[in-house]
This record gives C-alpha cells, structure tokens and sequence, in this order.
C-alpha cells in the first residue's frame, strides 16, 4: 500500500486540484489565479528558479511563461510519476531515490552559483519535509562549490594562459603523456598529502620498487622525507606558490606528468623526462596544440586538485588495481596535511570559523570536519571513480577521513597481501627516443601568433572607436551596427587560430551575467546597457591580447637562447 494517498478534486471553475495524504496542492476555487498571485510575489528577474513540488503543474507553467528561458527553471517532484494527471512538457527532476535526485539537481545548476531562488509549491513541504530540506541542502552546496570554482577560475585566469603560453615550448621539446598508455599492468599508488598518509609511509616504503608510486603535487617532499622516491610526480597547479614546492628538489629519478596550465619554470627546471597533458576541459587548447605542432595530448578528466589527475594518470598508464592513500578530505585529527608537508597546520576554533569548516560522514562511519573545497574535491572522487571504466579495482587505503561515496575501501595492508608481489620488482625504466628540436620551426609558429595577437588589437581598438563614435544616445546607428558586425566575425576567425580560453574566461562570465535586462527598461536604458556590455567586451579583450603577447614574446626570447 503506498504510503501517499492521492484523491482528485473538482475546483469551482471547473478545473482539476488534488490532495495528497489531505494536504491540498493547488486551490479548490481558482489554482490559475493562486499561481498567479504566489509567482507576483516571489517572481524576480534574471534569477535561476528551483520549483520543489510540480503538481498539476499550474504553479509551473505560470512561473516557465515569466522566466521563458527553459535552463532557469528547475521543477523537482519526487512523486510527479504518482500523480499521473501531471503530464508536463516541462522537465521534471523526479527522482525517488535522493542520491539519483543529487546528481539531476547538481548538473542543472551546474552553471549558476549566484541568484539562485527556491520556491516550494503550497503543502509540498508538509508532504515531504525531509525531501524539501535535503532539497534545500543540496542547493546550497552545489551554490558553494560553484563559487570555489569560479573563484578558482578568477584567481588563476591570468597565470593559466602566461602558464599555457610558455608550456608551449615545453611540450615542444617534450614528450606527451600518450607514451605511457597502459605502459604498466602492476599495481599503482597514488599518494596524496592528507594527515592519514603519514601511518602508510612504512609500508608504502616497503612495496616502493614492486609498484608505481605516483606524487600528488606538493606530497613528492612528504615521500623524499621519508626517504620513498615516487616513479612520476604530477604537478597540475599555476601558482609560483606551487614551484617553491619543487625548486629545491636535486638528483632523484623521478619523471613529471604536468598538465598545460602548470607553472611552466617547474618543467623548465626538471631534468627528468617529462610528459604533457591537457585538461579534459580544455579541449580548444588541445586543438590548438594540435593544430600548430602537430602534437596530440591527451584529455585527462580531472577537478580541484592535482590528485585528481593523478586518479586519471594511473587509470591511464596502468591496467592494474590502484590504491589512493593519504586523501583525506577532511581535517583528520585536527590536521590540514601530513606533518612534513609545507603546507602544514594545527586546525583551531579561529580556522574552523574562517572556513565555516562541517560535519561529514568518515572512512570509518565518524562524523569529520570538512570545508567546502574538500567537499568538491570528494564529489569530484565520486564522479571520476563512478565513470573511470578502470580495468582493474580502485580502492580508497587512506584509513581516515572523508568516505568517498562509491569507492571501495581496504587497508594498506590488505592492499598489499592481495596485490603486490614482494619477490619481483617492476620494471619502470621508459625508453627516450631522443630528437633533434627545430627551434627555428617553433619560434615561426610564435611569431605568427604575434601578427594575430597585433591585428586582434587593432580589430579592438577600432570597435572601441566606432562605439564611441555613434551619435544617437538610445540606439545604435545602422552603420555603426554593420562596422561592429563585420570586426566580430574577424575577431572570431582570429581567435580560432590562436588560443585565449583561459585568460578570457572570466571576461566571458561577467559579459554574459552582469548584462542581463531589468524586468522593465526604457530605450535609453538598453542603448547603455548594451553600450557598456560591447565596451567592457572589447576593453578587457584588448588587455588580454596585450597580456598574451607579452607571454609569447618572452617564449619567443626563450626559444631564441636555445
């Protein structure tokens, strides 16, 4: 017997309503006009609209004709599929099953982390109150990791393209990471910095030459402390910060894996092999490199830090199991990170306020600290471990803090008994065909980027001055409008034989969000609206193209002493 029970109703206009366990969901005299009234009061422009509880869809319909753009509206019913006088053509996220409806909510909202407004339908709350309020959690985290992502994307838009621009020339002269496909068919560790790796250094010692170890990023000096030398280190970060980590390091056998955007003076400076990819994301910097090198990288799906690729690497170069150890996402034990790492610090009340650090569920079932960026960090895990298609067993050895949804987990120990044999070593040597570079080839190829970067600021700075040269102050001139029109398509032939995606990306963010129309607006107000739309466009398009070309400039300087 369902535990819902649903009785259809006659309004006094003739319309359908329906109660569900007694609670009403739409008015028994007029739900048109209720609709109605419950949309003017919450309706507001250029918000994103989360509906929890469709109904027979009155509310819905009445709320889709006001924003009419489809990807702001976002209905939820967990029993749409019971009320079968529902029938929409509206998207309905419907999920029963609350992990299935996580997923469906967090790829709509995928995209929006600002004005984000919730509306629930009348009783749907005292229908399903623990629905609603999971509903209502579920929004407000995928809002702040939607904001960590963007700030991240803020923060490194200009280091990412001076980073890409001058890894040009490394992976030029280096090799790229599709050398290494399916390379190994042992086991791989993957060893990160959380506070729990420090308990597995002795046996992570012990298996050193019976398995690939691969370093997340800052972890190689945790490793070299202990006196274990990783097989590859993975550096993924932009920040000089991430350098320090890596400019001290001398004389170990060690090979990198760096992705694109990395600090370029890392792999300037390693004297090891190297092997290039590109974030899976990055599919025009992929393109690109192709295109003018004749260079294929690999797409590695990754997220907010470097152990995420290396979970990519392993599942990459290795057909066999993988063991992560030392990823936490947590403040295990009051700890940011392994004891010897740089980054290193004691948790307190002050820094678990700044941080506005939570509970989540722990390896062991305990409830652990967390914050916001680890939170992403694990439900990328989740995502990546669910769709790897890994030939092998992936289990999660870290011992300690944060369960990773979905993931298998084992001790080391067990790890070790059950897969690393002790009696033959791994042979990990790759052989380096070694190549003559034509630095002249490269150094053509960077010259013809600057006369694109010298016409795109030309094409720039003439829009700037048509703009500023049209006479009417409430609309765009005819001519005007046809000179714009015909320096854009220019600038999109241009911008196809180069590549600005990173350093443009957060150009492209505030033109598109912060430009949207008010509910009313007069003639005037949209000729400034749109004027200072194109103005912010091409004056920030012009500095970038600067900063581009400066970049390329001093790798054309660099290849030049080689």
């Amino acid at each position: 017997m369902s535990k819902y029970q649903i009785e259809y109703l006659s309004t006094k206009n003739n319309l359908k309503t329906v109660t569900v366990n007694g609670f009403l969901l739409h008015s028994k005299y007029d739900p048109i006009q209720e609709s109605k009234r419950i949309i003017e009061k919450e309706f507001e422009p250029n918000f994103v609209y989360v509906l929890f509880g469709y109904g027979l869809g009155y509310l819905a319909e009445v709320l889709s004709k006001k924003i009419k753009d489809p990807s702001k509206l976002i209905i939820i019913d967990p029993i749409y599929s019971l009320l079968p006088e529902s029938e929409s053509g509206l998207n309905v996220i419907s999920q029963l099953e609350m992990s299935e409806m996580e997923s469906s909510i967090e790829l709509a909202l995928e995209e929006f982390n600002k004005k984000v407004k919730i509306i629930c339908s009348p009783n749907y709350d005292k229908i399903l109150p623990k629905e609603f309020a999971e509903v209502l959690r579920i929004v407000k985290d995928k809002q702040n990791l939607n904001i960590v992502n963007e700030n991240t994307v803020r923060t490194y838009a200009d280091s990412w393209q001076e980073n890409y621009i001058h890894n040009l020339l490394n992976v030029y002269c280096n090799d790229t990471l599709s050398k290494l496909q399916k390379r190994y068919s042992c086991p791989v560790i993957i060893a990160s910095g959380g506070p729990s790796l420090t308990k597995q250094m002795p046996m992570l010692k012990k298996m050193q030459n019976h398995v690939i170890i691969i370093a997340a990023g800052s972890t190689i000096n945790s490793l070299l402390n202990n006196e274990i030398e990783p097989d590859y280190i993975v550096t993924v970060d932009g920040s000089i910060a991430n350098y320090n980590h890596f400019k001290e390091i001398k004389n170990i056998k060690s090979k990198l894996i760096y992705a694109a955007t990395s600090y370029y003076r890392i792999q300037e400076d390693f004297k090891n092999d190297k092997y290039a990819f590109v974030n899976y994301w990055d599919v025009s910097c992929k393109k690109h490199i192709e295109r003018i090198f004749s260079i294929e990288l690999p797409l590695l799906a990754g997220g907010g830090s470097v152990a995420h690729f290396a979970f990519s690497i392993a599942t990459y170069i290795s057909s066999g199991p993988i063991a992560m150890i030392g990823q936490d996402l947590a403040y295990t034990d009051n700890k940011s990170h392994e004891e010897s790492n740089k980054y290193y610090r004691e948790i307190d009340k002050e820094f678990s306020n700044e941080r506005e650090l939570f509970e989540v569920t722990g390896y062991n079932g305990e409830k652990v600290l967390t914050d916001y960026v680890f939170l992403s960090m694990k439900k990328s895990f989740e995502a990546l471990n669910k769709y790897s298609h890994h030939e092998a067993a992936i289990y999660d050895c870290t011992e300690g803090g944060a369960e990773i949804k979905g993931m298998d987990q084992l001790t080391f120990d067990a790890f070790f008994e059950k897969y690393v044999d002790g009696q033959s070593e791994v042979i990990k040597e790759i052989e380096n065909n070694q190549v003559n570079i034509d630095y002249s080839n490269f150094i053509k190829i960077m010259e013809d980027h600057i006369n694109s970067y010298n016409d795109l600021i030309e094409k720039l700075k003439s829009a700037l001055k048509i703009l500023n040269q049209n006479k009417s102050n409430v609309s765009f001139e005819t001519k005007t409008l046809n000179k714009l029109n015909k320096i854009d398509e220019i600038l999109n032939l241009k911008f196809e034989q180069i590549s600005l995606s990173y350093i443009t990306e957060p150009i492209t963010l505030d033109v598109l969000r912060n430009y949207e129309p008010p509910l009313k607006e007069s003639p005037r107000d949209t000729y400034k609206r749109v004027y200072n739309q194109n103005k912010e466009l091409y004056s920030r398009l012009l500095e970038a193209i600067e900063k581009t070309k400066s970049y390329t400039l001093d790798v054309i300087e660099k290849a030049n002493q080689l």
